[in-house]
């Protein structure tokens, strides 16, 4: 039987950043993982980084996030491979006149936090960005340090400093069966072998409601299925492309830069509940083309922009579309639910949940307990039917 202090149940960048900041403490820590670490959501994400949330704290982690991504190859040590590959845009948020008041009480969630940002009356927006079609938009906001960077490339460095600092990471290694005692919690993975743990992390994002089923827990977690679509300019329109992350809640997309000339699209609404394990992993043609139409009619030039690889992947969501977070046993833990948000907040947010296993969480992580569902206490955040901006 191995014995650790610490398990932890999926090696997406949420159980990933959390082994290495236990690790960095000195707790013993594994990490299970069904398939390849990085392989599943995490390896999919379209890696927008911004700190535009509604809810104060998330706003603060994603600012620290920030900032950890930008010089995340200096503090993994150096080394070949290391790094988030973060990118600074600049992020600009649109919205319509019933978002006003919204948005001005999001403002003043980011000036409280220091967080650099401009909120953009329609004047504003047709001086600094004249190359877009603002018709209906009221409002907008400009946040200085938004971007882009790699969730592969940055699972991957935090695998490899967790490892470096002691952390046993099991890959191609599922876990079949969750035992909690009085003393330990056993797992048993599918070759057989078998391990305790003082406390588990179960951070298995769309699969981890089955997983806590076994020890009784029921969680309102869904899987859904969100599309990422590809597209290239043609070498003329280049010089025009938008070079900075548009969260379009207008109409309903977010893009991102992707390289010279091309640019990654994806929706803001939820979508139906979909089995993690037998989904589309392939954008449609009409997808796309829905996306690229909305694109176009907010920026004229990328209405010659043509298709380009595309995906489909999954987001683990809770009823409010807020990251559930806390203790489901006396000994196990969960962190899922992240409903889109879960990249660009994983490098604090680890350290949040790392402090969780060890006894000393802050406080304020107490609004995104599991028990809020039952308690009725749901939480509030995003515009809309973009909740995905909590």
């Amino acid at each position: 039987m191995n014995v650790h202090d610490i398990g932890i149940i999926g090696a997406g960048v949420h159980g990933l950043t959390a082994a290495y900041h236990l690790a960095r403490r000195g707790v013993s820590t594994v990490v299970f993982e069904r398939g390849d670490r990085a392989g599943g959501p995490t390896g999919r994400a379209s890696g927008v980084v911004r700190s535009y949330y509604t809810n104060r704290f998330l706003a603060e982690v994603a600012r620290d996030s920030t900032a950890v991504l930008a010089d995340l190859a200096e503090r993994a040590g150096g080394g070949s491979g290391n790094g988030s590959g973060y990118v600074r845009t600049g992020g600009l948020y649109l919205h319509g006149p019933a978002d006003a008041a919204g948005v001005h009480a999001t403002a003043a969630g980011l000036a409280a936090a220091g967080i650099d940002h401009e909120v953009l009356a329609p004047r504003d927006l047709a001086q600094r960005f004249p190359d877009l079609d603002l018709d209906g938009t009221a409002i907008g906001v400009w946040e200085t340090h938004a971007g882009h960077a790699d969730p592969h490339r940055t699972a991957l460095t935090y695998a490899a400093r967790a490892a470096a600092l002691g952390a046993t990471l099991l890959e191609h290694a599922a876990v079949c069966q969750v035992a909690e005692g009085p003393r330990a919690v056993k797992v048993l993975l599918a070759d057989g072998s078998g391990h305790e743990v003082g406390r588990l992390l179960v951070a298995a994002g769309p699969w981890t409601g089955p997983l806590l089923a076994q020890l009784g827990v029921a969680l309102p977690l869904t899987a859904e299925r969100h599309v990422v679509a590809g597209l290239r300019h043609p070498p003329g329109d280049v010089p025009r492309a938008v070079p900075h992350v548009l969260i379009d809640v207008q109409h309903g997309y977010y893009s991102r830069p992707a390289g010279p000339g091309r640019f990654l699209l994806g929706p803001l609404a939820p979508t139906v509940p979909v089995d993690p394990d037998d989904f589309d992993a392939a954008v449609t043609p009409a997808e796309t083309a829905w996306l690229a139409g909305r694109a176009a009619r907010r920026a004229p030039v990328r209405g010659r922009a043509v298709a380009e690889r595309g995906w489909a992947s999954l987001y683990d969501v809770s009823p409010d579309w807020q990251p559930v977070t806390g203790r489901v046993g006396e000994r196990v833990y969960v962190d899922a639910g992240t409903s889109g948000h879960g990249f660009k907040l994983a490098p604090v947010w680890g350290d949040h949940v790392a402090r969780l296993l060890l006894g000393d969480p802050d406080e304020r992580l107490g609004q995104f307990s599991p028990g809020r569902f039952a308690a009725g206490a749901g939480l509030p955040g995003g515009f809309g039917a973009a909740r995905i901006l909590g």
